[in-house]
C-alpha cells in the first residue's frame, strides 16, 4: 500500500487542467451511473442522422464512459501524461488544455469523417438513415456496417488522450515507456506510433473490439500536427 506521504505526493503532481478534467470525467460518470443509461445515451456521440444526435454531443461525449475499466484507463493514462505535458517548461495549462480539447474535437471530427465516407460509398449518400432504400447488391457485412455506424455510439476520452500520446512521444521522443505485453521498456518515438497507434490502425481495418479506434487515430494525428505546429519553429526536444 502506499504511504500517506506517496498519496500526498501523486496528489501534488497533479497541474490543475488535468486535476480539472479528471473530477469533471469522474463527475459525470457518477451521474451517469446514478441516472442511468438515459443520460449516458443523451451525452454520447450518435451519427448526425440519427435521432437521438444532439450537438452538444461533440463535446460531452468526451467526458462519459462505457464502465469502470474505460475511465480508469483514460484518467490514468491522463495523469501519467498530462502532469509533464501541462509543466509550464512543455506546453504550459493554456496550451495543454487546447491540445487535450483540439485533440477529442479531431478525433471525432476524423471518426465522423471515415463513417461518412463508408456510407456514401455502400448507400450512395451521408445523410442515410433507417428509411435509407440500400443498393440490392450490398453484402450482409455493408449492411450491418452501415448499421454500425447509424446505431452505435461513442464515448470516452479516449481520442483526446491519444492526442496526448502523440504530443508526448514527439516532444519526449527518448523517453522509456512500458507497455501491458512487452517484457522491456521501449522509446517513446516507437511505441506510441508502431505499438499504440499502430495496433488501432490494424483492428480498425479488421473491425475487432468495439472501440472507436478511428476516433483514437484521429486524436493522435490532430495532436501530433498540433505540437508540430507549435514547436516548427524549434526542432529541439525535450528529452
Amino acid at each position: 500500500m502506499r504511504s500517506l506521504r506517496e498519496k500526498q505526493n501523486m496528489m501534488n503532481n497533479l497541474t490543475p487542467v488535468v486535476k480539472n478534467l479528471i473530477l469533471l470525467n469522474i463527475l459525470v460518470f457518477v451521474a451517469c451511473l446514478i441516472y442511468g443509461e438515459d443520460l449516458t445515451n443523451l451525452l454520447a456521440m450518435h451519427y448526425p442522422t440519427n435521432p437521438e444526435f444532439k450537438p452538444w454531443q461533440l463535446v460531452t461525449h468526451m467526458f462519459t464512459h462505457g464502465g469502470i475499466f474505460h475511465i480508469l484507463f483514460n484518467m490514468y493514462a491522463l495523469f501519467s501524461f498530462g502532469a509533464i505535458l501541462e509543466n509550464e517548461r512543455v506546453l504550459g495549462s493554456k496550451r495543454f488544455a487546447f491540445l487535450y480539447l483540439f485533440s477529442g474535437f479531431g478525433a471525432i471530427a476524423f471518426h465522423l469523417a471515415i463513417n461518412a465516407g463508408m456510407a456514401y460509398y455502400y448507400a450512395g449518400t451521408i445523410f442515410f438513415n433507417n428509411e435509407t432504400v440500400l443498393p440490392a447488391h450490398l453484402s450482409k457485412s455493408a449492411v450491418d456496417s452501415l448499421s454500425q455506424i447509424y446505431y452505435a455510439s461513442l464515448v470516452g476520452a479516449s481520442g483526446a488522450i491519444y492526442g496526448l500520446l502523440a504530443a508526448f512521444g514527439y516532444l519526449f521522443p527518448n523517453a522509456p515507456l512500458a507497455f501491458m505485453f512487452i517484457p522491456v521498456p521501449i522509446k517513446a518515438k516507437y511505441m506510441i506510433p508502431l505499438v499504440i497507434i499502430g495496433f488501432d490502425i490494424m483492428f480498425a481495418q479488421t473491425g475487432i473490439g468495439n472501440i472507436a479506434h478511428t476516433a483514437h487515430i484521429g486524436g493522435a494525428i490532430f495532436g501530433f500536427l498540433l505540437v508540430l505546429f507549435w514547436n516548427k519553429t524549434n526542432k529541439k526536444t525535450f528529452y
